[in-house]
This record gives C-alpha cells, structure tokens and sequence, in this order.
C-alpha cells in the first residue's frame, strides 16, 4: 500500500470517520483510496474534469482492489455528484480561485452537516475573502510543507453569517503561530506583504500601502509572541 503526501495526508486525517466523501479533481485518486483501504469512509468518489486523470484513478481503483469503495466519476467540479453522496468534500491541489468557484456552483454545500476540506495551491487569500463573505467559516487551518513548498489546508463549514474579519485574514486566516509549520508560512506571508507595502507606497497608493501594513503588523505581533513563548 501507499503512502500519501504531506498534503494529502494532513486532508485525509481530516476526514471523519466513517463518511462518504467526494475528492473533486482527484487526480491518480490516491486520497479516496487510501481513505477507503484505512476503513476510514464508508464510500469515496474519485472525481476529476478531464479522462486522462480519472482513468489513471480508475486503474488504482483496481490495483488496490477498492472497487465497491471507490468510484472513479467525470465531473466538473461537483456538477455530477449529489448530496447524499458526500458528507465530507475534499478539494485540493488546484487554485484557490478554481475551489471558489466550485464551492459557489454547488449550492448544496450551503449545510452546516456537510465538511470541505480545502487545500488551494494558489490564490489562498481569494479563496479565504469568498468563503467569509459566503457564510462560510474556516473551523481549523494548519500549514504543510511538501517539496520546499508550504501551504495551508482548511476544514471549512457554511454557517451562513458573513464573517467580520481583521486585516491578516486573507493572508493567513486562522492560522496560528504554534506549528513549526504555521510559522514558516506566517514569515513568507510577511515577507510578501512587505514587498507589497514598499511598492505601493513608491507607486503612491498610500491607502493600499497601510492595508498590507496592518495586516504585516498583525502577523508580525503573532510571530513575536511565539518567539517570547520560547517557539523558534
């Protein structure tokens, strides 16, 4: 049996036990199949958008022997799968852009009983500002590192309350600064900001300048306390 990535693995020990559970843009489908070979979910769904991915799934499906498990599905996003076909969604490693407008085409995620589970490779603060302004609230982020790279997975619920949300949020939503991990992807998120800063002050956007400072300062301030609590 497999081993699953740092991203994948950190979704899967999301998912809650004994869920039917739909991986949109599943890829080679290894999450719903270990998912399935852990007896963690009672049903898996492995969809994806174009054939040459979901052939690929389909030919793990049978090397794994998860047939009756896990079924390999077209679909645009979640176009073709039904609500009580997944109680826990997964939707990672694509754009943060993309997983919005999934989310927003399938208005049956609109219930407080159904999970996603969301891990945006790109366009994470677009992704965040959507899900706020949508209702939806992130109940746990923890950052990843995979391959030099770092990103962050949400476990997001609709609650159906627009969300009043600090200047950092966009950038880092709820992460904290506890994690080794948390905190290398809060000092690439400063950094990021800072640069953003500089250059909107020489380009005279005096405004935009002092939104990416405050939210810098606030991510700052949550580094600095780790670092008192004696975290590197």
């Amino acid at each position: 049996m497999f081993t699953l990535e740092p991203r994948l693995q950190l979704c899967a020990d999301w998912v809650r036990p004994g869920v039917k559970m739909a991986d949109i843009g599943t890829d080679h489908g290894y999450l719903p199949i270990w998912l399935a070979k852990q007896g963690k979910i009672s049903h898996g769904i492995a969809a994806d958008i174009a054939l040459a991915p979901l052939r690929a799934a389909q030919r793990n499906i049978d090397r794994y022997h998860a047939q009756g498990l896990v079924h390999a599905r077209l679909s645009d996003g979640l176009a073709q799968v039904f609500p009580h076909e997944a109680d826990d969604v997964v939707i990672a490693g694509m754009g943060g852009e993309n997983i919005r407008e999934i989310i927003r085409a399938a208005a049956w995620l609109r219930n407080p009983e159904k999970h996603l589970i969301l891990q945006p490779m790109s366009s994470a603060e677009d992704l965040r500002l959507y899900l706020a302004q949508a209702g939806f609230f992130i109940e746990r982020e923890q950052a990843v590192a995979e391959k030099k790279h770092i990103y962050s997975v949400l476990l997001v619920r609709y609650l159906g309350a627009v969300e009043v949300f600090s200047a950092a949020y966009p950038y880092i939503g709820r992460l904290d600064a506890a994690a080794a991990e948390n905190r290398a992807y809060l000092r690439q998120k400063l950094a990021g900001l800072r640069k953003m800063e500089t250059g909107a002050r020489c380009a005279g956007k005096t405004a935009e300048a002092e939104q990416y400072a405050a939210a810098g300062a606030e991510i700052a301030a949550l580094l600095e306390s780790a670092e008192g609590n004696g975290e590197a």
